[in-house]
């Protein structure tokens, strides 16, 4: 069985050695999941470079998210069978060929393209958990967001296009425009200084109950001056590399309220069946074809080293997702269905997503996961 283990912090090629490991055992009441794809995020290319926030112990195995099929069950698990498709639970180490891990709460995955669902895997459910758990939303409610290109800021416009609800995009390029409008986006504005003026435009001066905020810095004050009065800002990422920056007589005269948030924590907060039910509204989306995200390409797991390197550029450089291929592992005949099944969809079918030529250069930049 074969691990990438990463033994330090620095250079990718100098810190990452992909080793053959023992097999593993199963615990009585663990599952082991043969690995198919798992994402590569920037994050993960942070933890590597040994980023401020991003050091763990080590040695490690890095590896935010990812999916695959229950090989093997513990005794004491009752509700999971061999050949079961699942995610991987967040930060389990997935660069790898199989892990081990508790059966309790495993979601399941559907099938189809297991590339799509790696990077599926979080970003909806990031979407939804946003949209859904701050501020209590009605159809045709305004919502702003900056990051609009980002892959949870994709699923947002595409989960709030099934929720009914308007979205003002901002981003930092208008290329981005066109591309966003093609998969749903009403109103798509670049961010500059005079945000709130041109947003209030744009939405012909109607109240914003919620702001998403991937970028922090100065950007969050020009997201939070577009908000009404009471209005939340929800923080999830830093593409920025700064911290939060609103004027506090902002915050004061609006009464806003700014919140963090971790989207694994956040979903942990929920019960096993208020879980479900997002995965279960997750699935019917993905097999109508209304979410897909877009790959900027694809390497085999003893190329691991060159995707960590292009999972550190900066977004408009990595065009999307970068994804490791695992392994290959057919659906058995009796493959429980526990979800609908995904449409296979190409957000991009003029470049297919298969690994570019290895990069030269170290990788020295750095992004938040949401990028």
């Amino acid at each position: 069985m074969k691990a990438l283990i990463q033994t330090d912090y620095g250079d990718p090629a100098k810190v990452l050695e992909l080793r053959d490991m023992p097999e593993l055992a199963v615990g009585a009441d663990e599952v082991i999941i043969a690995l198919e794809a798992a994402v590569v995020h920037a994050a993960d290319a942070r933890t590597v470079l040994g980023g401020d926030g991003f050091r763990k112990k080590l040695p490690r195995t890095p590896g935010y998210e990812g999916v695959g099929r229950v090989r093997t069950v513990g005794r004491e698990v009752k509700d999971i069978k061999p050949g079961t498709r699942v995610f991987a639970p967040v930060g389990s180490g997935t660069f790898r060929e199989e892990i081990s891990v508790p059966a309790a709460g495993l979601r399941r995955a559907p099938e189809g393209d297991p590339v799509q669902l790696a990077v599926l895997s979080m970003s909806p459910v990031t979407a939804l958990l946003m949209l859904q758990d701050f501020v209590k939303l009605q159809p045709d409610d305004w919502v702003i967001q900056n990051a609009a290109n980002s892959p949870v800021g994709r699923m947002v416009i595409q989960v709030a296009k099934d929720l009914k609800l308007r979205v003002v995009n901002v981003v930092k390029s208008t290329p981005l425009i066109g591309e966003l409008k093609e998969i749903g986006a009403s109103a798509v504005i670049i961010d500059t200084d005079d945000l709130r003026d041109r947003v209030a435009a744009v939405t012909q001066g109607a109240e914003i109950k919620l702001g998403l905020d991937a970028v922090a810095g100065v950007a969050s004050a020009r997201l939070a001056a577009c908000l009404t009065e009471q209005g939340t800002l929800i923080n999830y990422g830093s593409l920025s590399g700064e911290a939060v920056q609103i004027p506090s007589e902002l915050l004061a005269a609006r009464s806003l309220r700014v919140c963090g948030m971790n989207p694994a924590k956040q979903l942990a907060s929920h019960t096993a069946e208020e879980s479900k039910a997002l995965d279960d509204r997750i699935a019917v989306l993905l097999a109508a074809g209304k979410l897909h995200a877009r790959v900027a390409a694809t390497y085999q797991l003893d190329q691991a080293i060159e995707a960590v390197r292009h999972a550190a550029r900066a977004g408009d450089k990595r065009y999307g997702k970068v994804v490791l291929r695992i392994r290959e592992i057919p659906a058995p005949a009796s493959t429980p269905q526990e979800a609908a099944p995904l449409q296979t969809v190409s957000d991009n079918p003029a470049e297919p997503a298969t690994a570019p030529a290895p990069a030269t250069e170290a990788a020295t930049d750095s992004a938040a996961s949401a990028a």
